[in-house]
């Protein structure tokens, strides 16, 4: 596949952002060009900075969404990007796209006429197998959008019995994005 893509990184608020750092370096490893939007939870688990050096420039967060700059940022993100990458994507963000809120800059990039949307979900085997989280992945399926993972294995926490809920590994992840892109531009 010819690589040179626009890979939009959407990092959210679980345990396994820690690991974004790893998916972005690979992306770029890859040729793609990368711009990170980073939900305010995700830096209860990762520093801004150290996304701001994975990804090789500024993250986009609510805060930028704000600022002054003549340009819709939302709106600018979601036509610039070949592909919206959600990893790790948390049962929240998963259901606040699939019911349709947009009060957050990466909500609202989705909304705003992403062209594929690659969602990588990560949380606790109850949280995946909740039907609640099943009913927004299928309907986020019926969009269109695509899944890679979550795997089976053991969990951040200690007290977890291992199970499905895990971040994929960054090479399944990035395997899936070519897969998603290439996809795309056979259409």
């Amino acid at each position: 596949m010819e690589n040179g893509k626009k890979v939009l990184v959407g990092v959210t608020g679980g345990i396994a952002a820690y690991k974004a750092p790893g998916v972005i370096r690979r992306l770029r490893e890859a040729g793609h060009e990368v711009e990170t939007i980073a939900t305010e939870a995700a830096f209860h688990f990762i520093p801004e900075e150290t996304l701001s050096i994975a990804s090789g420039g500024r993250i986009h967060t609510d805060k930028t969404w704000w600022e002054q700059s003549g340009r819709v940022e939302h709106v600018s993100l979601a036509r610039w990007a070949d592909l919206v990458l959600v990893a790790p994507a948390t049962a929240d963000a998963m259901a606040r796209t699939a019911i349709g809120l947009g009060d957050d800059l990466l909500s609202a990039t989705i909304l705003a006429g992403a062209k594929k949307v690659l969602w990588a979900p990560a949380m606790n085997p109850e949280m995946w197998d909740n039907p609640a989280t099943q009913r927004n992945v299928e309907t986020l399926e019926s969009w269109g959008h695509s899944f890679v993972g979550p795997a089976e294995g053991a969990m951040a926490s200690a007290e977890e019995e291992p199970g499905v809920g895990r971040l994929a590994d960054e090479a399944e992840i990035v395997a899936a994005v070519e897969e998603v892109l290439s996809d795309a531009f056979r259409e």
